[in-house]
């Protein structure tokens, strides 16, 4: 049965701590990269950190080799099986979006709210950058809805179980 409440951890990582992502999302890092043929090099410094954010590196071919809808599948299990401890700010973005919509309601200016609350910034830019990586990557990997609501619950409930 899948969970209907978020808690404020996962996997033992607290959501407060290393959110602030460099702005960059997933699907034009992934995109990027399969234009450079793998070529993590030539990435931009704020894709590099998108790349690593997302522990890719053993999964980069296979995502090079595969079509939108496989490379979107093979990323939501990717993150399931890594520990959430190991997985930077971009990853991590989107469960705090899911979390402040699910506890405290929806959108943009709830989640700023939040974020200054909470102490994890006081800065506008800080906010903008969490809702933006964490509503984005989420909405590409099917499992947030535009608003930042859970859209897959049991992807979450998957990532919780670890």
């Amino acid at each position: 049965m899948p969970i209907t409440k978020l808690p404020e951890t996962i996997g033992g990582r607290n959501i407060h701590e290393r959110v602030i992502p460099t702005v960059c999302n997933l699907e034009n890092m992934i995109n990027k990269l399969f234009l450079l043929n793998g070529d993590v090099q030539k990435l931009n410094a704020w894709e590099k950190s998108c790349f690593k954010a997302y522990c890719l590196e053993k999964l980069k071919l296979p995502l090079l080799v595969s079509g939108k809808n496989t490379r979107i599948e093979l990323l939501r299990e990717h993150i399931l099986k890594n520990n959430p401890k190991d997985l930077g700010a971009n990853c991590i973005c989107i469960y705090l979006v899911a979390y402040v919509s699910e506890t405290i309601g929806g959108g943009r200016n709830n989640f700023f709210e939040y974020v200054k609350n909470s102490g994890i910034s006081k800065k506008a830019g800080s906010a903008q950058a969490i809702w933006q990586v964490g509503k984005r990557d989420g909405v590409y990997l099917k499992i947030l809805n535009d608003d930042g609501s859970v859209r897959d619950w049991e992807f979450f409930s998957e990532w919780l179980a670890g």
